[in-house]
């Protein structure tokens, strides 16, 4: 699937969302609709909102498609459908806020110290005069 067809399904799937929650505003008004101003911050907030979630829903699913993750529609749409909690998921593992020079890494995704090896005791052939065997080991290759 190209980028561009993901990013029209993933686009589907945000006016999805949009769609169902414009649905429940709706039914909890109960007859006290106002189509002026569907939420309190008015109508012009009202269509910027929607034009964000469904662009972002777009730009997940294009993003997803470039890099191979999505390779159908389903995958598509769903990450359209999810597209705020993705991107939600993102900000929580890589912090946008830097300090000086160094960006500060939450405990959750910060990796562990590598553990320190003792030095492994020496083999038998590594040992000064030690001579090597040539005969079988008690359990050991394939003789019966």
């Amino acid at each position: 699937m190209a980028w561009w067809q993901a990013a029209l399904f993933g686009l589907g799937g945000g006016l999805c969302v949009e769609a169902l929650e414009l649905y429940t505003h709706i039914r909890r008004s109960r007859r006290r609709w106002n189509w002026r101003r569907p939420i309190p911050q008015g109508m012009a907030a009202f269509v910027v909102s929607v034009v964000i979630r469904v662009g972002v829903g777009g730009t997940v699913a294009a993003v997803m498609a470039w890099d191979g993750q999505i390779v159908g529609a389903i995958g598509a749409f769903g990450a359209g459908v999810a597209a705020p909690l993705v991107i939600e998921r993102l900000f929580r593992l890589v912090p946008l806020t830097v300090d000086g020079s160094s960006i500060t890494v939450p405990a959750s995704v910060a990796p562990e110290p590598l553990p320190t090896l003792a030095p492994a005791p020496p083999q038998p052939s590594q040992v000064q005069g030690a001579q090597a065997s040539n005969s079988p080991v008690e359990g050991g290759g394939n003789a019966p």
